[in-house]
């Protein structure tokens, strides 16, 4: 596959600086680890010839040289072009976008025929020339870091996915299971219905001895339920799921861990993103990815979404929309609380600290909010500009940051927010006074 690579440095570089000044660096100084990855490792984009493999044919680097001017030689060494794209405002705006869609199309119609662009940048004026791109038949791939648009992840064919680039392509190793690239879970085999009924009604087997979970057994089972959920394409039966845990946790689920119904053994565990479905005899869903119709998720006194504002419509829009965690209001606000607890108490490091407000969430509140979650409202602040450990680490200012960050991704989204609705936001992440400031 014949592939021409065009590398935004200043977009990519700024952003990994933001999140993980390391793999700015390993990026910047050695450009051959990567691209080697690159031409070796990473997959094709679909479709293509069996047996095929990518031939880089096209190497070019945009770069501000008044402020990236030491990471020059390094890219030469690798075998790039390098385009020189210095400041043409005050402001500190290059024509880095207009030099990358005029190489581009160029090579459009270059008659070496090139299969594959390849564009590193997160960017979002590159959507257009993707579309274009895929009108020829041409094929896209794109490393984004940070929040792509969802228009301009729609138009690449392939995204080279963020944690495995870190992992992978810059040798940042493996600090912890979250960067483990994310699969779908493998669907679970459907229950006959006799067996449902069966499992839901009928007490466990005799011999079995009913006894309290255990910890490890409780975490089980909530993962059980999330990739339970991630599987399905719709909300799941709660009677099929209770069903389900009978025959794989017989004694921990025979009076439900003491709570009496499955019902309240799932307001037991806490568990984030998941709600709670009337009718049917009660289902369960990801509001961000299951079509709810009119129904709305319970509003009983122990149910997270309880509450008089009605926001959860406008906050399951724009998470959706963003890809943001759709945390109740209550959760989310004591995340932010224990993320500023925990670097009140220690130094920020990416890893480290979101598992330790994943840990301490579950620990201190009975929260079960998934590494990935918190992972995504840290990294929210930090490309709202906000910098940990600097001494602005407060619940304010975090919450601020995130608010920001939210009504930005809205914008960018192209969803246009009125005033009650940006103020409902506000009261999600508990900023209500920070839009009239």
């Amino acid at each position: 596959m014949k592939s021409a690579l065009f590398v935004d440095f200043d977009n990519v570089f700024s952003q990994l600086r933001q999140l993980q000044p390391e793999a700015a660096e390993r990026f910047a100084r050695q450009p051959t680890e990567w691209l080697n990855w690159l031409i070796a490792s990473l997959a094709l984009p679909e479709p293509h010839e069996p047996g095929a493999r990518r031939r880089l044919l096209v190497r070019r680097c945009y770069l501000n040289p008044n402020w990236y001017q030491n990471y020059r030689h390094a890219f030469l060494r690798a075998g790039f072009e390098i385009v020189d794209c210095p400041p043409v405002t005050q402001q500190g705006k290059t024509s880095t976008d207009i030099h990358m869609v005029l190489d581009i199309v160029e090579l459009l119609q270059h008659e070496t025929h090139y299969d594959e662009f390849i564009v590193f940048s997160a960017d979002a004026d590159f959507t257009p020339v993707l579309r274009k791109l895929r009108r020829y038949d041409r094929r896209t791939t794109v490393l984004a870091i940070g929040f792509p648009s969802a228009a301009y992840q729609a138009s690449a064919d392939l995204m080279i996915d963020e944690r495995l680039f870190l992992r992978e392509a810059l040798g940042l190793g493996q600090p912890s299971a979250e960067l483990e690239p994310v699969e779908a879970p493998a669907a679970e085999p459907s229950l006959p219905s006799a067996v449902v009924a069966a499992a839901a009604m009928v007490p466990v087997s005799a011999g079995v001895v009913p006894r309290p979970a255990t910890p490890a057994e409780l975490a089980d089972i909530a993962s059980r339920i999330w990739t339970t959920l991630e599987a399905s394409p719709e909300p799941v039966s709660a009677g099929r799921l209770a069903a389900q845990l009978r025959l794989e946790h017989p004694a921990v689920v025979e009076n439900w861990n003491g709570c009496g119904s499955f019902k309240g053994f799932f307001r037991s565990l806490g568990l984030s993103r998941v709600v709670w479905l009337s009718g049917s005899g009660g289902r369960l869903a990801d509001a961000t990815r299951h079509d709810l119709g009119e129904v709305m998720p319970e509003q009983e006194a122990d149910s997270p979404w309880a509450g008089p504002d009605g926001s959860f419509a406008l906050i399951r829009e724009v998470c959706t929309l963003t890809g943001a965690p759709m945390l109740a209001p209550r959760h989310l606000r004591q995340v932010i609380s224990t993320l500023a607890e925990e670097l009140a108490n220690a130094p920020f490091d990416l890893a480290t600290t979101t598992q330790r407000v994943s840990d301490r969430c579950l620990d201190d509140l009975g929260l079960r909010v998934r590494r990935r979650d918190v992972t995504f409202i840290v990294r929210g602040m930090q490309l709202n500009g906000h910098v940990f450990g600097q001494g602005r680490d407060d619940t304010l200012t975090l919450t601020q940051r995130l608010l920001h960050q939210m009504l930005f991704l809205c914008e960018r989204e192209q969803k246009l927010l009125t005033a009650g609705e940006a103020e409902q936001i506000a009261q999600w992440v508990g900023a209500a006074d920070s839009l009239t400031r």
